[in-house]
């Protein structure tokens, strides 16, 4: 048969292994930790079990809310006087402004104070705890609440109808009763009845309450094109979350009525005032004249002036308009000036200026908007900044456009005046007294024209201020789901599941990332490019008060692993041209088993009528003796320094007539030079001529040269790897011995195997594995579990 450790023409084929993915391999390392998925499966149901059991469901209840958008509403449909009225005094609204506004945290305080959310009611009903919210059977009403209220809840015993008591304490009180305790100043009412008879009384922090029902408040727009918000609020209890919407959109109504009403009021303010003056102005001069004509007997007046009156009085009125222009536009000054300090807003219905008129509406959509975002914002907001900015610009360009004015106003009046001069000078031809009747009467005309003008207006307005309606409507009353949308027991358990499952796959993942050790022969082959000679199992258990890994097999036991040391032995007969006998066995470190597996090697060749020879060279830290019970006064090193014949030394080992020992002897001081003295190969040589196999337990070519010089005399060297002891980095020495060559006819056992915890399928005939034989150690015990998971391995 071909040399199986001629594997120099191959490194391409194992360079190409090394790339393919064993799909096999990688689900057996799960295999081998199976236990740990029904465990850890276990473990994650219990915890959903308990998740599901304490947690309270959760339900989303929804409301919807139309916004009559300036850009987006409705527009001419409305009759005449209507539309002017809206666009007198109608609040110019985005969507997107007012669905910030119903998010603000001014308008959820308000909400927590008229709900009274800041004191919530619980019990424990089971693992759960259940809001009690107007179901509570005592009420709170604080009057003073503390830091450690805030901290920690009130637990109050309902006893019967009319008493009940604090947390642990014996004492009873009744209803109605005000107390002052560390959770501050509170009276206790009497609630609807409910089966509860502990309830858990919660203070809460407005700021931090207001925070989290925020977050628990969501407000979108569905579609873009529509003016239509979805308004939707999580909350444990249905009614709660109904109240909570209710109450919101009554609030933001209310709001944003109070900003629309506040330009007519100030508007009605202005007009009442100057009502007030034009009224005390015009009784005076009707006295004035009913007093001229009582005093002076005047009854009618010459026709000539009346010509005179005529265009005095056409230039007096044009001149009276004047003035009330002049004086509006210092009300308008003053209430530029003061504005934001309580000024009343002036009536624009009397300013002819168009451009003045609307820098006065946007000033007072402005001041409108400041206060509203100063409301629900901070100082600091960059929205509130920009329109203080805007204030400020329209604010001065009102007051050049009303100096423009004022003066053209003057030039005007100058003219006016000096017609009336002209006009004056006319009548010095009317008598005396004609001409003083005239003028009193036109005083009259002007102050009764105003007056009429005024009472116009105040009636505009007063009907704009009482048809003022909100430009919210609801569409949707709050609904809340019939299901709970979290937490959902499907997704949770099949959430326990996959963490049930995804757990030990990253536990088992790490433990692989953090082990360095060989865990399959494939690893083997791929990095050391050998053959591996043949595997023998882990030895568990004990045999005779020895433990299994060190014990003697009984070779004519049908054991697994006894039946691995005959196949090893059959598999000797492969080793180079099929003539090795003397085979030397060694390992990178110390306790991956040459001593075991030398051993019981010989004594299963012993058993095939086999003379064997074990020759113990691991003249550092000699074994052999203890294993095999015989001494170790003398041996190879009294042979290999001259110090007797090598046939005293050599000694029956008691496992089989045939298998003889050489133990290692005394421990030199120069263990090296000893084995290179030379006579070494001629101590091999006669004893190839009495035994027909030579083992040699050497030490551990990893740690010390001693096997390198041993092995230029041996036919063939077996090299231990250990099964999750043998680190990866030494298998690296093995492929560098075959490249070299410095082994004759290297080959490699692989010992320890743990079969039952899921390595490869098994070693044995059909493909049965190990469980075809009955006999394991003698002496050794099997547990349910070592059966159970013999049972599960199979495969």
């Amino acid at each position: 048969m071909k040399d199986l450790t001629t594997n120099e023409g191959m490194n391409p084929m194992f360079q190409e292994e090394e790339q393919e993915f064993n799909l096999n391999e990688y689900l057996r390392r799960y295999y081998r930790y199976w236990y740990l998925f029904p465990v850890f499966i276990c473990i994650a149901f219990i915890a959903a079990f308990f998740y599901l059991q304490t947690t309270s469901p959760v339900y989303n209840t929804k409301t919807s809310i139309l916004i009559k958008d300036e850009k987006k509403g409705l527009s001419g449909s409305q009759g005449d006087i209507l539309s002017e009225l809206s666009t007198q005094f109608g609040g110019n609204k985005l969507v997107e402004n007012e669905l910030e506004i119903i998010k603000s945290k001014t308008l959820m305080e308000q909400v927590i104070k008229e709900l009274s959310l800041d004191v919530s009611y619980s019990t424990r009903d089971g693992l759960r705890t259940v809001s009690l919210y107007k179901r509570s059977p005592v009420v709170v009403k604080p009057e003073v609440i503390t830091e450690f209220a805030l901290k920690e809840p009130l637990v109050v015993h309902v006893v019967d109808e009319n008493h009940f008591r604090f947390n642990n304490e014996e004492k009873v009180f009744s209803f109605n009763q005000r107390f002052a305790n560390a959770w501050g100043a509170f009276v206790v009412l009497k609630g609807p009845k409910s089966t509860y008879d502990k309830v858990t009384v919660t203070f809460k922090d407005t700021k931090n309450l207001t925070e989290g029902m925020l977050s628990r408040l969501t407000v979108e727009q569905p579609n873009t094109k529509s003016t239509v918000l979805e308004i939707s609020y999580e909350d444990v209890d249905t009614q709660r979350s109904k109240d909570v919407l209710n109450k919101l959109l009554d609030v933001y109504v209310q709001s944003s009525l109070g900003d629309k009403n506040s330009e007519a009021s100030n508007t009605l303010k202005f007009i009442e005032n100057r009502l007030g003056l034009i009224t005390g102005e015009l009784g005076d001069v009707e006295k004035d004249v009913e007093s001229y004509k009582r005093t002076q007997g005047i009854t009618d007046i010459g026709t000539e002036s009346k010509l005179f009156l005529e265009n005095i009085k056409e230039n007096d009125s044009k001149l009276n308009e004047v003035n009330t222009q002049i004086s509006i536009l210092e009300s308008v000054e003053n209430y530029i000036q003061n504005a934001g300090e309580g000024a009343v807003a002036p009536a624009t219905y009397m300013i002819n200026d168009p451009v003045l008129v609307s820098l006065l509406t946007k000033f007072n959509d402005l001041e409108l908007q400041r206060e509203r975002y100063a409301r629900t914002t901070s100082p600091n907001n960059p929205l509130l900044q920009t329109i203080n900015t805007q204030l400020a610009g329209t604010r001065q360009s009102i007051r050049e456009n009303v100096q423009n004015l004022k003066r053209g106003m003057a030039v005007t009046k100058r003219n006016l005046e000096g017609i009336n001069t002209r006009f004056s000078a006319g009548l010095q031809s009317i008598p005396k007294k004609e001409r003083e009747f005239v003028g009193i009467k036109r005083q009259q005309s002007i102050k009764e024209e105003l007056y009429l003008y005024l009472l116009q207006k105040r009636e505009e307005t007063a009907l704009a201020y009482a048809s003022t309606v909100t430009d919210s409507r609801l569409i949707d009353a709050p609904i809340s789901s019939f299901n709970p949308i979290k937490p959902k027991p499907s997704l949770v358990w099949l959430g326990s599941a996959l963490v049930g499952i995804l757990l030990p796959v990253l536990l088992i993942n790490f433990l692989f990332m953090i082990n360095n050790t060989i865990q399959s022969r494939e690893e083997i082959e791929k990095v050391t490019h050998s053959s591996i000679l043949g595997e023998i199992g882990q030895m568990k258990g004990t045999v005779n008060g020895v433990p299994g890994e060190e014990s003697i097999i009984k070779m004519t036991s049908r054991s697994a692993v006894a039946e691995q040391f005959r196949a090893l032995r059959t598999n000797l007969q492969y080793l180079g041209d099929g003539t090795c006998r003397v085979i030397m066995f060694t390992s990178s470190i110390g306790g991956e088993g040459k001593s075991f597996v030398s051993i019981n090697l010989a004594a299963s060749l012993a058993y095939s009528d086999k003379r064997v020879l074990l020759i113990g060279l691991d003249l550092r830290k000699p074994t052999l003796h203890e294993r095999l019970g015989v001494p170790n006064r003398f041996g190879a090193s009294n042979s290999l320094i001259g110090q007797g014949n090598y046939e005293d030394f050599i000694q029956s080992t008691g496992v089989h007539p045939k298998f003889d020992v050489l133990t290692s002897g005394p421990i030199p001081p120069n263990p090296s030079e000893l084995l290179s003295n030379g006579k070494l190969p001629v101590l091999l040589e006669e004893l190839r001529h009495k035994y027909d196999y030579i083992l040699i337990d050497s030490p551990p070519y990893g740690l010390v040269t001693d096997s390198a010089l041993i092995a230029e005399h041996v036919d063939a060297t077996l090299y231990l790897v250990r099964f999750n002891y043998t680190i990866h980095d030494h298998l690296k020495r093995i492929g560098d011995l075959q490249r070299a060559r410095r082994f004759n006819n290297l080959s490699v056992i692989f010992n320890g195997v743990n079969y039952g915890a899921g390595y490869g399928y098994g070693y044995g005939y059909g493909g049965y594995g190990y469980g075809y034989y009955s006999e394991e150690l003698e002496g050794g015990s099997k547990s349910v579990g070592s059966r159970l998971k013999k049972l599960v391995g199979k495969v």
